[in-house]
């Protein structure tokens, strides 16, 4: 071969460690044009494999969205940049076959054009490479906090008119820095638990706080019940069985978010918080809490809310009045 003896003149004459630095580049480039097929050869079987392993991690996010879990947006990139390499692959793969049915009627491309081609599988294989071996994930997914669902609203209604000045005063209320506990009573029946609803669903959609949970308290509580309820929410996972446990994991937890709203609904007597988990006060100044109950006492003397709000039976002129 024509490049073979070129090369074995020219280090002849140079020194060794001078031809490592000089001639083995030269030869390299040298070689491209000749190599051509070799490169392309190289690329295919990089596309390929690429591909395999694209498919595989694709049926591993099919399974894991089947589950409801969330795929890492770094899977979802390395698999769009692999999509990406393997059609341009392909399209320059094509491109070479094209090329080859051309020479059967005389027009082969020319050595500057082959060392150009050859040059860009090599690239594009090389890239293909360190794509794949970036593919090595130890995790695709992971299982998102459950998000409750949201009531629509009912107080878009003209004759709801004071329930949305009542919901305001509310909003309003629990966005107030100095305020982290307040409460709604009323007679049963008035509509505290659709109110509860309509902070509920107004606090998720103005993200007024990075957590919105809403748990029914009842007239006897379950604080097992009350604590998971939050806690998935949270996308917290308890690691321990007993009350108390749990109620350290969730207090914890709790204290690590910076806005939180937990509205605790239909309260009948005193409810202990630590007990439960929700740290309140000054231990936790971006935690709020909206308590309903029917009673004003159970919420001003054994929850000690800094606010109350009443709820009137709903009239055309009804209007909800704040006491304190």
């Amino acid at each position: 071969m024509v490049l073979d003896i070129f090369i074995s003149i020219f280090t002849e004459v140079i020194k060794e460690p001078i031809m490592k630095f000089i001639v083995d580049p030269i030869k390299q480039h040298i070689s491209y044009p000749f190599i051509y097929k070799s490169k392309v050869e190289t690329l295919d079987s990089e596309a390929k494999q690429l591909k395999n392993k694209r498919l595989k991690l694709q049926q591993s996010v099919d399974e894991a969205t089947r589950k409801g879990e969330e795929i890492y947006e770094s899977v979802n990139k390395w698999m769009d940049d692999s999509d990406k390499a393997i059609e341009e692959a392909e399209e320059f793969i094509q491109g070479e076959e094209q090329a080859k049915k051309r020479c059967f009627v005389g027009l082969c491309p020319d050595l500057k054009t082959r060392y150009l081609l050859s040059k860009k599988a090599e690239k594009k294989a090389l890239a293909i490479d360190k794509l794949r071996n970036e593919g090595d994930l130890d995790s695709i997914s992971f299982r998102p906090p459950l998000l409750q669902i949201v009531a629509s609203s009912v107080y878009n209604r003209e004759a709801l008119n004071s329930r949305v000045l009542f919901l305001k005063q509310v909003m309003d209320a629990l966005r107030d820095p100095n305020l982290n506990m307040i409460g709604v009573y009323g007679m049963g029946g008035v509509g505290k638990t659709t109110l509860a609803k309509e902070v509920h669903r107004q606090a998720i959609e103005e993200k007024l706080f990075d957590v919105v949970v809403m748990v029914a308290v009842n007239q006897t509580p379950e604080l097992r019940r009350i604590q998971s309820e939050i806690a998935d929410v949270l996308g917290l996972t308890f690691d321990v069985e007993e009350i108390p446990g749990r109620a350290n994991r969730l207090y914890e937890r709790l204290k690590k978010e910076e806005k939180v709203l937990i509205i605790l609904d239909d309260i009948w007597k005193q409810l202990d918080l630590k007990a439960v988990g929700i740290p309140f006060g000054d231990v936790c100044r971006g935690c709020k809490i909206l308590l309903t109950s029917r009673s004003q006492d159970v919420l001003s003397r054994e929850m000690r809310t800094q606010k109350e709000f009443r709820l009137d039976v709903l009239q055309d002129e009804g209007r909800g009045v704040c006491l304190k």
